[in-house]
């Protein structure tokens, strides 16, 4: 797997202070609605702010920084060029692949650039102007000749134009969270910031499916269906299993449990289904927690990375072990209902959104049969009521 990573550099010069920077970046996060953090665990964002004698550069990491669409570096580069009246340096490696270099001056018009390797498929149309670097880099010959040179890994440049741009080839390639690895954790300064709690989501909750299998359940092993709420923060949640099997116990299930995360850490809530006929006349195997707390949808101003974490620990994930007539298994229907608005629920069952069971088992292994050894994936649609 190649490297991954976009970080941020301003040219030093007598009026350029980290004093300063830290100033800039807490009023830029704070035209952000956010506010500043005590800790990392605290933290909805952070910063990196790293100075060394041997760069001419203070460089800049942070969760947020990812330049993979260019236009997302200049939002960054062109207001704190023209607040700091310097030029400022942006890279981002897009898996070893491609690379590219954009130096931003917002009172010269600068708007220098610099790609290295294939952007096919990245939509980047850009092209080098290297013109432009002329008077910005020490022996521009040689900056010149490794930035037309091919590479096996794109980030190599780098290393080569390292004495061009007299930036330390180890802070060119880092990022927030790769710091560690580098040995330069300890040397950086941070600032954390979190985004505001008092402003309450007044949105129903509405939940959708989260991570789903397109495998059926199968009799005495595990399965598992994930929903996440997408809409406001409310308390109350009821599980339904709803199906035929239901009434004279064809499937039954154990081990049903919530799994709940905190900082990846899985913890199992066991919890009891009873069985019910409801008001249309089926039966269902059923459990309410009134207390159950759905947490508000994340907010999507979040880097991708932590996005992605707070979704893993809000998701509502539910495991449970069938038990009993194999032959009804493909009739399991999970739904999950929010208390506060029986309209926002979701639910799952394995061959519902191919319309029958029969286009699914087909649909099924169509897809396995493509695979080689995975024969034994394949479904026989007499082994189905």
């Amino acid at each position: 797997m190649g490297s991954w990573f976009s970080n941020l550099h301003i040219q030093k010069s007598g009026q350029i202070t980290e004093t300063a920077i830290l100033a800039y970046i807490r009023e830029w996060m704070a035209a952000r609605e956010y506010l500043p953090a005590a800790s990392q665990e605290d933290a909805d964002a952070a910063f990196a702010i790293l100075c060394d004698d041997r760069s001419n550069w203070i460089s800049v990491y942070s969760d947020l920084f990812s330049f993979d669409d260019p236009k997302a570096f200049s939002n960054y580069a062109a207001p704190m060029s023209r607040a700091l009246k310097t030029d400022i340096l942006g890279i981002s490696c897009f898996d070893s692949d491609y690379l590219y270099l954009n130096l931003i001056n917002s009172e010269t018009q600068l708007d220098a650039w610099a790609g290295i390797g294939s952007a096919a498929g990245l939509g980047i149309r850009r092209r080098t102007n290297l013109s432009a670097w002329k008077t910005k880099v020490e022996d521009y010959q040689s900056f010149q000749a490794h930035i037309k040179s091919e590479f096996v890994f794109a980030e190599e440049v780098l290393g080569k134009i390292e004495h061009c741009l007299r930036l330390p080839y180890e802070f060119s390639t880092a990022s927030y969270d790769h710091l560690a690895e580098l040995g330069q954790q300890e040397r950086a300064v941070y600032l954390y910031f979190k985004l505001p709690e008092g402003m309450k989501n007044q949105e129903p909750p509405k939940l959708e499916q989260h991570t789903y299998s397109m495998m059926p359940c199968f009799v005495g092993s595990p399965a598992i269906v994930t929903a996440l709420n997408v809409g406001g923060a409310s308390k109350g949640l009821s599980v339904y299993f709803v199906g035929p099997y239901v009434e004279h116990e064809d499937i039954t299930f154990s081990d049903v449990c919530f799994v709940k995360r905190k900082n990846g850490v899985p913890e199992s809530v066991p919890i009891k289904l009873e069985k019910v006929q409801l008001a249309d006349g089926q039966w269902a195997y059923y459990y309410h927690d009134p207390g159950y707390k759905l947490l508000p949808k994340v907010d999507a101003r979040l880097p991708a990375g932590k996005k992605w974490q707070a979704e893993d620990e809000r998701s509502i994930t539910l495991r449970f072990v069938p038990r009993g007539d194999s032959g009804k298994i493909l009739d399991i229907t999970v739904v999950l209902v929010p208390d506060k608005n029986p309209q926002g629920q979701t639910g799952w069952n394995v061959w519902y959104p191919f319309g029958s069971k029969q286009a699914y088992i087909r649909h099924h292994n169509e897809t396995w049969s493509k695979i080689p050894g995975c024969e034994k994936n394949l479904l026989r649609e007499e082994d189905y009521d």
